[in-house]
């Protein structure tokens, strides 16, 4: 007995899709432009530093619960996009 698969349904182009589309465009273009202008604090990784405070002295705890964020975002947004994981 053989089965023949579903057929794919085939990709629309919707408004969602374009947003989505220019906003990935903006931001390899804005992360470009940062990384050939190599002033300090352009990126996107270092303006992610300074809100983590990653190169900055802050107590223990502080350093803990802003590496457990960091790490919990990670953890989700690799679960998510990856294998489609705790979508609401």
């Amino acid at each position: 007995m053989t089965t023949t698969p579903p057929a794919s349904t085939p990709a629309r182009v919707t408004g969602w899709t374009l947003a989505w589309t220019a906003w990935i465009l903006f931001f390899l273009v804005v992360e470009a432009a940062a990384l050939f202008r190599k002033a300090p604090g352009d990126t996107f990784s270092e303006h992610w530093w300074s809100l983590f405070r990653l190169r900055e002295r802050v107590p223990v705890p502080i350093r803990v619960l802003l590496l457990a964020a960091q790490l919990a975002f990670g953890i989700w947004l690799i679960g998510h996009l990856a294998f489609g994981w705790w979508t609401w």
